[in-house]
């Protein structure tokens, strides 16, 4: 009896704990409204180590402390379920550990940990790696605040094996349009194709720079990019195989895949994103030699008058577009946006001329001033001068120690 009524207490107490009403999500108590200061966010999955590089430093934010927790689908999935609510997060959501849970743990090839979202949990910020116009025709909601954040690349890739080098924007055309009556060689068997769902950025973005609709491609539609990679590199036929991948999900296998150089239309050469097939530096995205790529997109909820609903969403938007917030980080997010493979507005040097897809570029000037220098410093090696307050620059700005073109 004595047990029982033991029993009954520890049940009631739980039951004063957690509020009348409150819905728990399934698999509690790994829910992710149980983690310090949840920050919910659904993206493309080009963003993946992205998500994962500020969700490790901002869970050590000493300002402001918070787990950002995300999951993974499609951009326009992403922009209707935030422009229209369409449907609340489901499935497992992840996060990085806190420095004090796992002092070694790596963004890019460390477990991530899971957490369940409760029921009805609806993203506070969205994620596309395309233009909203490649998505859809609907003006922005007066709910939705939009950010533009670092510029995505992307490639077309195949296997290490493959004796190719390049491809131009006509045999891509044919390619991917017409398949094998396109008479591409090696690139005529359409198993070998391995592209992406027509949501998804990544297609999108090659379909607007090949003129070939996404609706209209040839190949296997793979789930997500770490399926193209795993088929490029488990092919029997590597020299027939090509795949479309974000230029960052390339980085991290130039082991086993190679990437085509690219030759553009009324272009007279080819090149790759780097100005080397060896560099990180995307010199040839930055200055408009190489043409594939697409702005990232980041959108949180307003209440219809231009406040954030929740001003940490907005902190950290702002901090993955490099827009200061306060209290400032303890880390510096420029870093962890080149580190992943993602180039800083600040470093580009043109521009879409229109806000779509695949339209001719222009020549750009940020209004923030250049931060060239630094980008090179993180992701390969800068000639620019180091500056500080007692060794100024004799021309340009000294800006993040670096003496900046402007």
């Amino acid at each position: 009896m004595r047990s029982l009524m033991i029993f009954v207490a520890a049940i009631a107490a739980l039951a004063i704990a957690r509020p009348a009403g409150a819905v728990t999500c399934p698999g509690d108590p790994a829910c992710c409204s149980s983690l310090p200061n949840p920050i919910y966010a659904q993206v493309g999955d080009t963003q993946t180590n992205l998500m994962r590089a500020f969700s490790r430093a901002l869970r050590d934010n000493t300002p402001e402390p918070m787990t950002l927790v995300f999951i993974t689908s499609p951009s326009c999935t992403n922009i209707d379920d935030f422009y229209n609510h369409t449907a609340a997060i489901t499935g497992t959501m992840q996060y990085a550990p806190s420095i004090a849970q796992s002092p070694t743990w790596n963004i890019f090839t460390s477990p991530t940990l899971t957490c369940t979202p409760d029921p009805g949990q609806f993203p506070d910020i969205g994620n596309s790696a395309v233009f909203i116009s490649s998505c859809t025709t609907q003006a922005v909601p007066t709910t939705v605040f939009e950010e533009t954040g670092g510029i995505q690349a992307y490639v077309l890739a195949v296997p290490r094996a493959s004796d190719q080098i390049a491809i131009t924007f006509e045999e891509a055309y044919f390619v991917f349009g017409f398949g094998m009556a396109g008479m591409i060689m090696p690139w005529t068997d359409t198993t070998q194709f391995f592209i992406r769902k027509t949501t998804t950025s990544t297609l999108l973005t090659w379909a607007a720079n090949i003129a070939v609709p996404a609706a209209k491609w040839m190949g296997t539609q793979e789930a997500g990019s770490p399926q193209v990679v795993q088929a490029l590199q488990q092919t029997a036929n590597p020299e027939a195989a090509i795949g479309i991948l974000g230029a960052e999900v390339y980085d991290a296998n130039r082991d086993t895949l190679k990437e085509l150089a690219f030759r553009s239309k009324d272009q007279y050469a080819a090149y790759f994103a780097d100005s080397t097939e060896t560099s990180f530096d995307r010199q040839n995205v930055r200055d408009g030699h190489y043409t594939v790529w697409s702005p990232t997109v980041w959108m949180v909820n307003t209440d219809g008058n231009g406040n954030a609903v929740k001003q940490d969403a907005k902190n950290v938007i702002d901090m993955i577009a490099n827009k200061q917030v306060t209290p400032a980080p303890n880390f510096d997010p420029l870093v962890l946006t080149a580190e992943v493979g993602l180039t800083p507005d600040c470093s580009m040097r043109v521009q879409r001329m229109t806000p779509m897809d695949g339209t001719p570029l222009s020549l750009y000037m940020p209004p923030e001033g250049s931060c060239t220098c630094k980008f090179l410093s993180i992701v390969d090696e800068t000639t620019c001068a180091t500056c500080n307050s007692s060794n100024p620059c004799t021309s340009g700005v000294c800006r993040d120690g670096y003496c900046e073109e402007f």
